[in-house]
């Protein structure tokens, strides 16, 4: 049996908020549920479209230890994720929801209509794991809805350990964190030229993020943790410009932002 990782990075990003009510017609002990989906790439393919059908958060009361899903105000939809990178955003859910409440776990449905686009333009199937077949599940959620209060969630999904082949199949089963709005801090940079057709990559022990500059150069990360980061620029071969590895350090929450701006690739001469 022949199974291969496909080497690519994705990150796809739901963003949960809940606001306050002040609208009269709407209980005072409400709060407003909004999803956005953002930031995803990849370094090999044209296309990634997740087919997501539903969406369900657990929530549990401040006075039971007992919870329920619900589910979410969301008519399905289907993405390229791709077209979400550096902090772009599409919305997905905007609803009034009960405040008090704690969301422990997230659990999307995913239809069928999964699929990768290659640099060939052949579109490939991809089939759900078994194990996602009732829905992936993200746990350790532990968000409070609370009146006058905005709460957010963001969940990013490693595409490099979630989509592998056996025997000429595809499959999809996301591996996802899921962690605060407000947790990490965010690493800005600016990569020239872009003629070097360069990707970007931060590593940190285990963790490893992707992505794509837009074409004024930038690059953005965000949710990591403090610490030491390594960031590669690294250009594609076939241009002839040199690599660039570096670190630098980040504090907890700290906005980095990085210099020179932008950080120039050389070229590499005979």
């Amino acid at each position: 049996m022949r199974r291969t990782l496909f080497p690519y990075y994705i990150i796809v990003t739901i963003l949960i908020i809940i606001v306050s009510c002040s609208k009269e017609d709407v209980s005072e002990n409400a709060a407003r549920l909004r999803i956005k989906l953002t930031d995803a790439t990849s370094l090999v393919l044209k296309e990634l479209h997740v087919d997501i059908a539903e969406i369900y958060v657990f929530v549990t009361d401040s006075t039971s230890t007992e919870g329920e899903w619900v589910q979410l105000e969301f008519s399905g939809g289907e993405y390229n994720l791709l077209n979400l990178m550096n902090g772009k955003t599409v919305q997905l859910v905007d609803q009034y929801f009960p405040a008090y409440k704690e969301i422990e776990k997230i659990r999307l449905q995913l239809g069928n209509n999964n699929r990768i686009l290659t640099v060939t333009d052949k579109p490939i199937p991809l089939q759900l794991s078994p194990e996602i077949i009732d829905g992936l599940i993200i746990n350790n959620i532990e968000v409070d809805l609370a009146t006058n209060v905005i709460s957010s969630v963001i969940i990013d999904i490693n595409a490099a350990l979630s989509i592998h082949e056996i025997n000429g199949n595809w499959f999809l089963k996301p591996a996802a964190r899921a962690f605060a709005e407000t947790y990490g801090g965010s690493i800005k940079g600016y990569v020239s030229p872009m003629e070097a057709n360069p990707f970007v990559a931060i590593i940190q022990d285990t963790d490893t993020f992707y992505t794509f500059p837009e074409p004024n150069g930038m690059f953005y990360f965000f949710g990591l943790k403090e610490g030491v980061w390594d960031i590669h620029l690294v250009a594609n071969p076939e241009t002839n410009y040199r690599d660039t590895v570096f670190t630098d350090t980040l504090s907890v929450g700290q906005k980095l932002e990085l210099t020179p701006n932008p950080i120039r690739l050389q070229f590499n001469t005979p």
